[in-house]
């Protein structure tokens, strides 16, 4: 069961015998300690449970002797008996509590002198007893590819629609990343390259030389007292030209 979900344990019999007097579950942990989960005394009428690490996560069914644990926690693991007017009975229940992995991603690591192939990582917490799956999109079939590797090398498969997915799984709960596509990983200029802080630093670098060449353009026409129309066709020159460049780098940088 998954960290915060609940689970009942149920009697075969379905129903307790009128003759039953008490009815005592127990938990015994990984490392051989047994406590008392909940008790029931038909004389004092009284429900107790007396371990503090089951207050406020069970609850007993006195008509059918279950047990119910709710907002279950890693503590919770163990096997679960359960004693009906001091006889323990014979069927045990074994619990084992996880963490449900969270969605991962995919880290991007391409070498700009390489540019037949890149690395890709999947990255997000799991236990040791999640999986790790890759699957790959060709265009027409899916492929599950890599298990249990959580770095893969990639090549340019010419199709500019495939892509790759990795996937955590366990026994509770699976997750998968979204799509890395290899056309933005192959694509042959820096300028989408697919890590995000190379992209800010191209985006600082641009801007400066930008500002740097405004700066001298006005001062060489300030110099040369070149006025009027000019100074007002060159502006326009400029402001179209950086204009296309920023869309052009904007597009490529966020898709």
């Amino acid at each position: 069961k998954a960290v915060n979900s609940e689970t009942t344990f149920t009697q075969v019999t379905g129903s307790v015998a009128p003759s039953t007097t008490s009815i005592i579950w127990k938990h015994r942990d990984n490392a051989g300690t047994v406590v008392k989960v909940i008790e029931w005394d038909l004389e004092d009428g009284s429900t107790d449970i007396p371990n503090a690490k089951f207050k406020s996560h069970a609850t007993l069914d006195k008509n059918t002797g279950n047990l119910n644990l709710k907002y279950l926690q890693l503590k919770h693991s163990g096997i679960y008996t359960v004693e009906i007017n001091s006889k323990e009975q014979r069927k045990q229940f074994t619990l084992t509590v996880m963490e449900p992995v969270c969605k991962p991603h995919i880290v991007k690591k391409c070498l700009l002198e390489d540019v037949s192939g890149c690395l890709l990582i999947c990255v997000g917490e799991a236990s040791s007893e999640s999986t790790v799956i890759w699957k790959y999109w060709d265009g027409e079939k899916l492929h599950e590819q890599y298990p249990n590797m959580r770095t893969i090398t990639v090549t340019n498969s010419g199709n500019p629609d495939s892509h790759y997915t990795c996937t955590l799984k366990n026994a509770v709960s699976v997750e998968t990343s979204d799509p890395v596509y290899l056309k933005y990983l192959f694509f042959p200029f820096i300028f989408i390259y697919p890590d995000s802080n190379t992209a800010i630093v191209i985006a600082v670098i641009i801007s400066l030389i930008i500002l740097i060449a405004m700066v001298t353009v006005i001062l060489f026409l300030k110099r040369h007292q070149i006025i009027g129309k000019t100074i007002i066709k060159f502006f326009q020159t400029f402001e179209t030209c950086f204009f296309y460049l920023c869309l052009l780098f904007a597009q490529n940088t966020i898709f």
